[in-house]
């Protein structure tokens, strides 16, 4: 348990101690945007710090524009003045403009994701120029909004309350194999932040293996991962933004809701330090691993030797296509696992776009490879047969 309790040690330091990070907001200068415009925001840059930190201000910010289920659009927003360096004072902050030219095409509320993960999404709706007009004005006697616009204003609000305090947490997909007969393979997951002022979150993730060849069709097994957890995405970035590193850090349960000999069920406290090295070209790799510690292992007390201590995970992402490995390794000699996820962007190329008629394909093909033990908590001592399956991802 000693490189555990190192690494909460470490983890108590870098959330207690002062750190140099750059905090950036983007917000659009409207709520309701004219369709035919180009739309304002402003990048607002903060120095959360207490030592003067010189920040890189980009020349243009890459993002995607979505809406429902309306198809997602890759945009690009231009900044003015950008491509060079600033230096800020300790709490000083920098105000730069951008300007976002809209595609052809786009109505109602939408969300417009930056590619940079340390911006938040920003809601926003476009309508006709008359519209946009009268919502940009001071409020003054008007004629009544008509019950599509009334009903397009309170779609907004919803989606706006949501997006600040759910968000997606883990991978969400469906993927089909078929070793062993046909099976199926699903998860979904998200987080939910409470209180905006402190980043602490309640996640749930639900992982289960579905027996398709069966005469009956059940399910194999469910793991059940009810998470409370701190979260900090960017406690340090370096001066040319090149690198950054963040943590997480909490208590996890997991087990699969049996009774009798198939139950399973453990407790957690787990750390997961992240490091992100942008390597230009719209490449990144991400070296991210989760070191647990066992509050609670009785009814499955030897399951260090085959999950051992530590899920080591590593991507390699260029813009949306990424690669992941997740290694585990048994305290026990030749235990382990290892999963392989290929994922794939499944939006359609504007040459697509033109000899189709549509605008895009939401999600993602992922294809999935694991071998070892424990695929699921109830297998966590057998080694079962290798599985590739294929599906869809809708969070990668």
């Amino acid at each position: 348990m000693k490189p555990i309790r190192a690494w909460l040690a470490a983890a108590a330091l870098l959330a207690c101690g002062p750190c140099l990070r750059a905090l950036e907001v983007l917000v659009p200068k409207v709520v309701v945007a004219a369709q035919d415009r180009p739309v304002d925001f402003e990048l607002l840059i903060t120095n959360e710090g207490g030592a003067p930190l010189e920040v890189g201000v980009p020349d243009r910010i890459a993002a995607r524009l979505h809406a429902g289920s309306q198809s997602t659009e890759e945009v690009t927003l231009t900044v003015d003045g950008g491509g060079g360096k600033r230096l800020l004072a300790p709490g000083g902050f920098l105000r730069v403009a951008c300007t976002l030219v809209l595609p052809p095409g786009w109505s109602g509320p939408v969300v417009l994701e930056p590619a940079d993960p340390d911006l938040r999404p920003v809601m926003f709706s476009i309508e006709p120029a008359r519209i946009a007009t009268a919502a940009a004005e001071p409020a003054r006697p008007s004629r009544p909004l008509s019950g599509a616009e009334l009903r397009r204003q309170a779609a907004l609000r919803r989606s706006t309350r949501l997006l600040s305090g759910v968000s997606a947490y883990e991978p969400v997909y469906f993927g089909i194999g078929a070793s062993d007969g046909l099976n199926a393979k699903f998860q979904l997951s998200l987080k939910y932040n409470p209180f905006e002022i402190w980043p602490f979150y309640f996640g749930y993730t639900q992982t289960s293996l579905w027996d398709l060849h069966s005469t009956s069709k059940p399910f194999r097994d469910t793991a059940y991962r009810p998470a409370l957890f701190y979260l900090n995405e960017v406690v340090w970035t370096s001066s040319d933004r090149q690198f950054r590193f963040g943590w997480q850090g909490g208590f996890e349960h997991e087990s699969n809701g049996k009774g009798g000999a198939d139950s399973r069920s453990i407790n957690l406290v787990f750390m997961r330090p992240r490091l992100e090295w942008r390597m230009g070209g719209g490449s990144r790799l991400i070296i991210s691993p989760k070191v647990y510690g066992y509050l609670d292992k009785s009814e499955n007390p030897d399951i260090p030797d085959y999950r051992g201590y530590c899920d080591f995970l590593v991507s390699y992402l260029w813009h949306d296509w990424r690669l992941s490995v997740t290694a585990r390794r048994g305290m026990r000699a030749h235990y382990g696992s290892v999963q392989v996820d290929a994922v794939f962007p499944l939006r359609t190329t504007e040459d697509l776009v033109s000899k189709v008629g549509v605008r895009g394909v939401n999600g993602y093909l992922f294809v999935q490879y694991f071998d070892g033990w424990g695929e699921s908590i109830l297998d966590y001592n057998r080694k079962l047969h290798s599985q590739v399956r294929a599906g869809l991802m809708i969070v990668p």
